[in-house]
């Protein structure tokens, strides 16, 4: 069994949904420590301009475990989805999408996880990404060191695999693993290169922008930018990849 664990985000990007389309099941991180400035509230559309952010208001609190996050008020709602179909109307598949998108949004979710599970949930079901999805606050994780709690949850999980963002060789212990019989695989991300709305194209936009613009190719377009291997290092890796991994992968 493939596990691939990671904080949850909103309307992540393509790298994410190739992690969970290439594991068997994705442990919500949701216990961990909400981390201001990044992609738990937030992520990019394209506009005509270059891109933005859609950023969704939490009632801030610190520190915050991600769990406990409450959304600041529904007025970002309008906001959001006034942006969205203002930049993607014109898409070819934007009438075939936008409602899965705005479903999530417009309902009554009060907390952000909440809010980011059901947006990935309703993505994934649209990329035909069939995965189980488990929340790492569900169980107990052992010890303090951050790999002490990935082999933990994959012990519980009966995982012989765990899948990680090529960021993560930067703390990961691989010794730990191997000890409980894990084996590490690295996942690396060459961003691929998709028509969008306007003429010159923006990586790293939020999975909707490619959705919107692609249809059903999606699912195959995300798969020709991953890879698995059993070692990595940000040596011989390409740099774009190590940069779209640290900018969008916590784990």
């Amino acid at each position: 069994m493939i596990v691939f664990v990671h904080q949850p985000e909103y309307m992540p990007w393509l790298g994410f949904f190739d992690k969970l389309a290439r594991c068997d099941t994705y442990v919500i991180y949701d216990d961990a420590q909400y981390q201001h400035g990044g992609f738990h509230n937030r992520n990019k559309i394209r506009t005509a301009k270059g891109w933005e952010w859609l950023t969704v208001p939490i009632v801030h609190g610190h520190p915050q475990i991600i769990k406990d996050v409450r959304i600041a008020g529904t007025e970002w709602k309008k906001k959001h989805l006034n942006a969205i179909m203002e930049n993607y109307r014109s898409s070819p598949y934007f009438k075939d999408y936008f409602p899965l998108v705005k479903e999530a949004i417009d309902f009554d979710n009060k907390l952000l996880i909440e809010l980011d599970l059901h947006l990935i949930e309703n993505i994934a079901n649209a990329l035909s990404i069939n995965v189980k999805m488990v929340r790492s606050s569900y169980f107990s994780s052992c010890g303090e060191e951050k790999s002490e709690k990935l082999v933990s949850m994959c012990k519980f999980m009966g995982a012989d695999t765990y899948l990680s963002g090529s960021g993560g060789k930067s703390y990961l212990n691989e010794d730990l693993f191997s000890h409980a019989n894990i084996k590490v695989m690295w996942h690396n991300y060459e961003h691929p290169i998709y028509k969008q709305t306007s003429k010159d194209f923006e990586p790293n936009m939020s999975v909707i922008d490619l959705l919107f613009n692609t249809g059903k190719e999606a699912k195959e377009i995300i798969l020709q930018g991953g890879s698995l291997a059993e070692n990595i290092s940000f040596e011989t890796a390409r740099i774009p990849n190590i940069i779209g991994a640290l900018k969008q992968s916590s784990i």
